[in-house]
């Protein structure tokens, strides 16, 4: 059984990267000749948002060669109506306190969200199994994983929405979960010897805290084991954030740096950020000449570059007395290459404050 699992759309009007990357989703499981679409939750941004979209997208979902299921997340959990027809190929699990479909040789039981005490639905959950079946279950919640950042949420208020403990969870007995509610990347988490849990990330930048390429779940269940689970980029627009620290003398090795990292954007649609840190001594204006340059050789398609340039010039600094007798003595000194780089930078640094400093005194 191939199966694409995705979540946290969030599909809004004003958003027509968010349609597309829909589309592509659906272009990418018709691919892979996919049998299921399972979406965790939060397809649309509120409630308002699906009622708007709902007419547009029957003929996103309608007559597809695969099945898609969606549970309501925390934005769209009331969007649901029992008479809306939001295509002939989705069906929306509604059901309290969840719902159960077969399909083939799965069960796959969606809990739709609401404001409960997740421990409540532990011991139905467990008759819902199915031993002779693989045993999903699609879920919008906040796992207690601890090395997952608050702001990796989103703009979400983690505490708030369905935390669950992936102890109980992982004794329940399903063998993947499906989750939706984490946005900023791809956690794949063994939370028990059986159970496999998954948050696929938001498949499109939603803020500029789901940095870097996008991806979804692609899972399937008849591959051997080691090759069941693999994550494909979804070719959708993200936030990317460049950083690059100049060295003194070393400006042209972060340039050929620069130049590099903006090929890796060819063709894709994100907007990236540049941070230009560090120092320099070959010029404010010359640096800045050849950073234009970088991009002007580049064919930016539907990439935008956001530049800034926090480099300073400390070619006073290099010809201090002071700072050249360290420097002399910093490199007899037998210690790792990256520490001496590290301690000349901060020197570098308090000796250009200095500099500023008495430069305003005077």
């Amino acid at each position: 059984m191939k199966i694409v699992h995705t979540s946290d759309l969030h599909l809004s009007p004003d958003k027509p990267e968010r349609i597309k990357a829909l589309k592509n989703i659906i272009s990418e499981a018709e691919q892979k000749g996919t049998e299921l679409l399972l979406i965790s939750g939060d397809l649309f941004d509120s409630n308002q948002d699906a009622d708007i979209l709902r007419p547009g997208l029957r003929d996103i979902f309608s007559s597809l060669p695969f099945r898609v299921l969606v549970i309501p997340g925390n934005h769209d959990m009331e969007a649901y109506g029992p008479d809306m027809n939001f295509g002939n190929s989705i069906e929306i699990l509604t059901g309290q306190p969840f719902e159960t479909v077969e399909f083939k040789n799965l069960t796959i039981t969606g809990i739709p969200y609401i404001n409960q005490d997740f421990n409540d639905l532990v011991p139905l959950l467990e008759k819902s199994i199915d031993a002779s079946k693989k045993n999903i279950l699609m879920i919008h919640c906040s796992l207690d994983i601890p090395y997952v950042g608050e702001d990796e949420y989103g703009d979400e208020k983690r505490q708030m929405y369905l935390p669950v403990s992936s102890k109980i969870l992982g004794n329940i007995g399903f063998d993947y979960i499906l989750a939706g509610h984490f946005h900023s990347r791809v956690i794949e988490s063994r939370i028990s010897e059986k159970t496999i849990f998954i948050y696929s990330g938001s498949p499109v930048s939603i803020t500029r805290k789901e940095m870097g390429r996008r991806r979804i779940t692609f899972l399937n269940t008849e591959a051997p084991r080691s090759e069941r689970l693999s994550f494909l980029e979804t070719g959708s627009f993200y936030y990317d954030k460049i950083e690059i620290d100049f060295n003194p003398g070393r400006e042209e090795e972060s340039i050929t740096e620069l130049k590099d990292r903006l090929k890796s954007y060819k063709g894709n649609e994100a907007e990236v950020e540049i941070n230009l840190n560090g120092f320099i001594s070959s010029g404010e204006k010359n640096t800045s000449k050849k950073i234009q340059e970088a991009l002007d050789e580049m064919d930016q398609g539907k990439v935008m570059f956001n530049i800034k340039e926090n480099y300073r010039d400390i070619k006073s600094v290099l010809e201090d007395p002071l700072y050249t007798a360290f420097k002399e003595r910093l490199l007899k000194k037998d210690m790792d290459p990256d520490l001496k780089e590290k301690i000349e930078n901060m020197i570098i640094m308090q000796f250009s404050k200095l500099k500023t400093r008495k430069s305003y005194e005077d």
